[in-house]
């Protein structure tokens, strides 16, 4: 990662953070305990207890960035929430800390472009709570495509300007997997 991709993702992530903290209208922590992280090289994670007091985590980390070997690979994020257990916290740590299980009925990977990041955050905070009580979620601020995944709780969303950066191939075929993510929830 060049100094300035890591200059922007730490400012970026910093700011999602804040506003979707914000948003959710509960205690979010936003804070880097190694406990509860496998590696204390990963940057901070926001949490929060939901509706069923269940422990949910969100981080922010970049997919895709230009380095010395790709400088001309654009920098896209990545909004990771609730991976598959284990991927970025430390399950056992977070039940024996909290008392909380981890909520494995859904996850989210949002993936954006640096310009749309903080946009995203209000929306990424509703449909968190879409997700809690079975409601819709406001307009994203972007078009967005939802990629299917075998696994029908894990959601693979992306904003369809950052799909058509690292997929132009694509962005002159109409793709059949494409959808319009207005309203959006689980199922």
């Amino acid at each position: 990662m060049t100094p300035e991709a890591k200059n922007i993702l730490v400012h970026l992530r910093e700011a999602f953070y804040t506003q979707f903290a914000a948003a959710m209208k509960r205690d979010v922590s936003i804070a880097k305990d190694n406990s509860l992280i496998f590696s204390p090289s990963l940057a901070a994670v926001a949490s929060w207890v939901d509706d069923q007091q269940r422990f949910n985590y969100l981080s922010v980390n970049a997919h895709t960035t230009p380095d010395a070997l790709f400088p001309d690979q654009p920098l896209t994020l990545r909004v990771t929430i609730n991976p598959p257990s284990g991927v970025i916290t430390n399950t056992k740590s977070v039940h024996k800390r909290t008392r909380l299980s981890l909520n494995s009925s859904w996850s989210l990977n949002l993936t954006v472009l640096p310009a749309e990041m903080e946009e995203m955050a209000h929306w990424v905070a509703s449909w968190v709570h879409s997700q809690d009580n079975e409601s819709v979620a406001i307009a994203a601020p972007y078009r967005l495509k939802v990629v299917p995944t075998p696994d029908a709780s894990d959601y693979q969303v992306w904003t369809q300007t950052a799909w058509n950066c690292l997929h132009p191939e694509e962005q002159q075929n109409a793709s059949t997997y494409e959808e319009t993510v207005q309203p959006y929830q689980a199922a």
